[in-house]
């Protein structure tokens, strides 16, 4: 993992503290359901990019799937737990720290790209330049509701997912409301599975 310097970020604080006080739970979770729901469209090898990745749950899953996967956070604290379950299953994961808002990649380097709860606009460029034609392209994340109290820094636009890769093959292209729970209100989630135009070339070494 590249651990660089102390953390000073105040998001990376925030979340190191979180994953510390939670990890348990976190470390509990599953994958992501749409990425299980979906998994007969994942190729048998290549590399995968799993940005705000976490503890690894998907990362891990990807790797046990023959992937060799890339597993970005701004918390080292998620990654270091994510390193470990790694090393322990013997696993092609490799965690960095890495803040997505100033996000650049090489060009057609993945074969997956996945983008679970997160929001950074910026990546979504990044993202479309870094998959490979024919790669995989798996986003959830939440959708405005309620523009009144929702800020569009953390909330999609309705429509606006889509819109942004409409040029790609829409495999899964969904908006839909999850109901309120004990910590929170009734929020909506967009929910994408695209195809990049082309042919997939394979993965390089």
């Amino acid at each position: 993992m590249i651990e660089g310097k102390k953390n000073s970020h105040p998001e990376a604080n925030r979340w190191d503290a979180r994953y510390q006080a939670e990890l348990e739970a976190w470390l509990a979770r599953s994958p992501r359901q749409l990425l299980l729901d979906y998994s007969s469209l994942l190729p048998e090898s290549g590399l995968a990019l799993d940005a705000a990745a976490g503890v690894g749950h998907s990362s891990l899953y990807l790797a046990r799937r023959g992937l060799r996967v890339i597993a970005l956070d701004i918390s080292r604290v998620a990654l270091r737990a994510a390193a470990r379950a790694a090393r322990q299953q013997y696993l092609s994961v490799y965690p960095a720290v890495y803040d997505l808002a100033f996000a650049c990649f090489p060009p057609a380097r993945f074969d997956v790209i996945l983008n679970f709860h997160f929001l950074e606009r910026q990546t979504f460029s990044a993202y479309r330049q870094a998959l490979k034609p024919g790669g995989l392209l798996f986003i959830e994340t939440f959708v405005r509701t309620e523009p009144e109290t929702q800020d569009t820094s953390y909330y999609l636009e309705p429509g606006e997912l889509r819109a942004r890769f409409s040029d790609y093959e829409l495999i899964l292209d969904e908006e839909a409301g999850l109901p309120p729970s004990r910590a929170r209100p009734a929020r909506g989630v967009a929910r994408l599975v695209a195809r990049k135009p082309g042919t997939a070339t394979g993965s390089r070494p």
